[in-house]
């Protein structure tokens, strides 16, 4: 029995190979043998080259080569890597390398993970809690001039193992004590996967596609949920842009936490497929990455475009389907305005990956406005399209920005040189400013007069700035699109009805600098701020534990390049205007400026300003407001009634970034309060006659198509 088991693999093995002796890609057919307890591995790779002069590669510098069917030579040494030279004196362009060794980085790390630890990480493993091996692990030659490959998989494990990988499974036979498997991957891709762990596998068929659900711990509940939710995103992007590339997709339960999106397959961590909003916010994003970065392929050398157009067609797109899509922009807007400043800022297409919050509001958001911005421009049929035609054109290829300009511009017959020049290979996004407003009434008919102004680059940019009108005895929102191609236009429009009132972009259609009067006071304005003063409550029982907390924002924010000053609340007479200001503590002398009930009283909820209070005297409790003898700046003030917590609060504080107030429970410090206060008056939307009482909550927006279907 064992014996045909082992014949019969072998045999498609030899099949695989043969199919991919003349392919244009590196070929790698992989027999592979584990030993999980002691963290090692044997590999027999045969490769089957597409290039003659495909001659370098790199491998795990834990792996050691014993055999190969030409001269290797070691040629630098990295942290993560080893190089190596091939020397082949026939030019032959099948090559066979047999190496070992322990792969097991991070492995204490990963083993002892608790709760204060659970963001530990590492770039490959195996033992006895999984295994995890991708293309930042290097066990697979990766040759330096092909970026693209397949692959065939054989590889045995103690059969109360499973295994999966990008490739499909082409043979699965168990014995008593081992199973085997045959990975196939026809599809070109950017690097080889071999995921395993003890799981309980789930399986559902859509639309010829296997999706697949691994956990750790049998849950057919919480199985059932991604299977049926998996179907209705695939279905949901085969209606938008096309087929799903692969013939399968796993959802796969990893054994520390991660939220990675690979090709054919998503690997997430225990807590975080059990969170309660997983399947409608961070899953679907991962899933979409299948056609965006895990099927059309990034040139990285030419930028990173595959992060704002997977964030708009997946968090946005739920987020619009919710009514939400205009305040999920000017999120983003937000996260830009923030962090990036002339100093830090630089062109979409030199964005590589996410390592801090100003890249990632370059290559996430202003990558998403680009993209709603060609959306408005043509519509959301037209737009479909040419990503449809994108898809379709590079599946399977390294594509850049250029490839979905030539998309786009086949689609609307237009050129497209000044959009992608100014959004993509420059820095910067404009500021724009309203002025001159007047009416004037002629012979029964309505003149309305307004200045538009942009600033902000060294060279004007080409907008089309959406414009919404009020019109009084009207119900409808008129909406107007304004060219504004220089620093300062001036513009006429007419209509029979008077115009009470004018928004600029109220739906934050744009990509632009947000002034700060348009967007509620948030941590990120605080985060972004290359100016800290940080005023303690000398008088406080708690002075120390807030000076500690000082102490470690000073040491870890500096690096980041922030300016920071300590100070005593005795020691001053008055707020400082400059840069950003943190108030620590109830008692401190400057607490009494922090008053959100004078400020809000109006605009928030009598509940909400109660629950702030509670919070405030009770628990843990963070709010930021905006200066008062300098609102361009923004204030943050922190109290916690056991404040031996308070260091817990540097891991909490970039995840509530985006918020005006949240607090924590003392004891357990789960989240109990957060949320945006209300804008109370913007720049850019102005009443042109505010002698008139008027009800505004009866006017309504013209209606836009949506993309959700």
């Amino acid at each position: 029995m064992k014996q045909k088991l082992f014949l019969s693999l072998f045999l498609i093995c030899a099949m695989v190979i043969n199919s991919f002796a003349q392919s244009k890609f590196n070929h790698h057919n992989l027999f592979v043998d584990l030993d999980i307890a002691a963290s090692q591995i044997n590999i027999t790779d045969t490769i089957t080259l597409s290039k003659q002069e495909a001659d370098t590669f790199y491998l795990n510098p834990n792996l050691n080569i014993y055999e190969s069917s030409c001269e290797v030579t070691k040629i630098e040494s990295g942290k993560n890597y080893t190089k190596y030279k091939l020397i082949r004196s026939d030019k032959t362009n099948k090559v066979v390398l047999k190496y070992s060794g322990i792969i097991a980085n991070n492995k204490e790390g990963i083993e002892h993970i608790t709760h204060q630890t659970m963001f530990e990480s590492t770039t490959g493993i195996i033992f006895e809690k999984g295994i995890y091996l991708s293309g930042e692990t290097y066990w697979v030659a990766d040759f330096t001039n092909a970026n693209l490959k397949t692959f065939s998989i054989h590889v045995n494990i103690h059969n109360d193992w499973m295994l999966t990988s990008q490739g499909k499974i082409i043979a699965e036979q168990q014995t008593d004590s081992i199973k085997s498997y045959i990975f196939d991957m026809t599809q070109p891709t950017n690097q080889v996967c071999l995921i395993g762990n003890k799981w309980t596998k789930y399986t559902k068929t859509i639309d010829h596609v296997d999706i697949n659900v691994y956990l750790i711990n049998p849950d057919e509940t919480l199985a059932a949920k991604y299977l049926n939710a998996t179907s209705d995103y695939i279905r949901l992007y085969y209606n938008l842009i096309g087929e799903f590339p692969y013939p399968k997709f796993d959802v796969i339960e990893n054994f520390w936490e991660t939220g990675y999106g690979m090709p054919s397959f998503t690997l997430l961590g225990k807590r975080v497929m059990r969170f309660p909003w997983i399947l409608n916010t961070s899953y679907p994003h991962e899933l979409l990455h299948n056609y965006w970065g895990n099927s059309v392929y990034v040139d990285y050398e030419k930028g990173n475009w595959c992060e704002g157009i997977t964030t708009y067609m997946a968090d946005h797109l739920l987020k619009e389907k919710d009514g939400d899509g205009d305040v999920f922009r000017r999120s983003q807007l937000k996260k830009y305005t923030d962090y990036v400043h002339t100093e830090n800022d630089f062109p979409v297409s030199e964005f590589t990956s996410k390592h801090d919050a100003t890249s990632e509001a370059i290559g996430y958001s202003k990558v998403l406005m680009i993209n709603h911005m060609l959306r408005i421009k043509y519509g959301t049929e037209v737009f479909l399209k040419a990503y449809a035609d994108f898809y379709r054109t590079h599946q399977f290829k390294m594509s850049s920005f250029d490839d979905i300009q030539q998309s786009f511009e086949k689609i609307t017959g237009d050129q497209l040189d000044v959009f992608f020049k100014q959004w993509v290979y420059s820095t910067g996004a404009p500021s724009i400013t309203l002025e001159k407003v007047k009416v004037k009434k002629k012979k029964g008919a309505y003149n309305l007069r307004l200045d538009l102004s942009q600033s902000g680059t060294s060279n004007p940019f080409q907008l089309n700035i959406p414009v919404f009108i009020y019109l009084n005895n009207s119900k409808t929102v008129v909406r107007k699109v304004l060219n504004l191609n220089n620093r300062k236009q001036s513009y006429t429009l007419n209509f029979s009805e008077e115009p009470v009132r004018i928004d600029i972009d109220p739906m934050f259609d744009v990509m632009r600098r947000l002034n700060v009067q348009e967007v509620p006071p948030t941590l990120s304005q605080i985060m972004g701020s290359d100016q800290w003063t940080i005023i303690l409550p000398k008088s406080s029982k708690d002075y120390f534990y807030y000076k500690n907390l000082a102490i470690s924002w000073k040491r870890m924010y500096s690096e980041r390049g922030i300016n920071i000053e300590m100070v005593n609340d005795s020691k001053l007479n008055e707020l400082p205007t400059n840069g950003s200001v943190w108030i620590l503590g109830a008692e401190n002398k400057f607490a009494n400026r922090m008053n959100l009930r004078n400020t809000y009283n109006e605009t928030l909820s009598a509940e909400t300003l109660d629950k702030i209070d509670h919070t405030d005297k009770n628990e843990l409790l963070v709010f930021t407001m905006y200066n008062p003898d300098n609102k361009s700046e923004t204030i943050g003030y922190i109290n916690g009634n056991k404040p031996s917590v308070l260091g817990r609060l540097n891991m909490k504080l970039m995840h509530y970034s985006n918020f005006s107030y949240f607090g924590f429970e003392s004891d357990g410090f789960t989240n109990i309060l957060k949320g945006s206060f209300p804008v109370l008056k913007s720049p850019l939307n102005y009443i042109i006659n505010d002698k008139k009482t008027i009800d505004w909550s009866k006017f309504s927006f013209p209606k836009t198509d949506i993309m959700y279907k």
